[in-house]
C-alpha cells in the first residue's frame, strides 16, 4: 500500500479501508475538526450556541431581579460573581450531574444554570443542592 503524509502532524502513515483518509489517527482528526471549528467562529465538540448563553444569561438576570435600569450583567448562580454575555469566564453548569441525566436533558436548558468557571469548576460531579450546601 502507498504511504501517504498526515496533514496536521506531518508523519508517514499507511491508510486503512478508506484511501481519502487525511489524518494518521483520531487525535489529528480531532485537531484538524478543532481548527475548523474555531476558524469559523463555532462552538467547540461539546458546547452549547450563543443562543442558549444567552438565554440562561437572561433567566440568571431576572432571577436576580434586574432589569433595565441595572448594569447589563448577570450574577453566577453560585457566588454571585457579575458577569456580562460576553465574558470568557461565563459557564452553563448543570443543576444534575451530566451522568445522571439522559442525552436529551444533557441538552435541554431546563437542567442549565449559569456559573463562574471557578464555581463550576469546584462544583465537579456534585448537584446544585450539594453544592451550595457545601459552600
Amino acid at each position: 500500500m502507498k504511504t501517504k503524509v498526515c496533514v496536521i502532524c506531518k508523519k508517514k502513515y499507511t491508510p486503512g479501508q478508506f484511501r481519502t483518509q487525511l489524518y494518521c489517527g483520531g487525535k489529528c482528526k480531532e485537531k484538524a475538526r478543532f481548527f475548523r471549528l474555531s476558524a469559523g467562529g463555532k462552538p467547540k465538540k461539546g458546547g452549547y450556541s450563543k443562543s442558549v448563553y444567552i438565554r440562561v444569561w437572561m433567566k440568571a438576570r431576572i432571577a436576580a431581579g434586574f432589569n433595565d435600569k441595572t448594569p447589563f450583567v448577570a450574577p453566577c448562580t453560585y457566588c454571585g460573581r457579575s458577569m456580562e454575555v460576553d465574558d470568557p469566564n461565563i459557564n452553563l453548569a448543570h443543576t444534575v450531574p451530566r451522568s445522571e441525566l439522559t442525552f436529551e436533558q444533557v441538552k435541554s436548558e431546563e437542567f442549565l444554570t449559569l456559573s463562574c468557571r471557578d464555581c463550576n469548576t469546584a462544583m465537579g460531579t456534585m448537584t446544585q443542592s450539594e453544592f451550595i450546601g457545601e459552600k
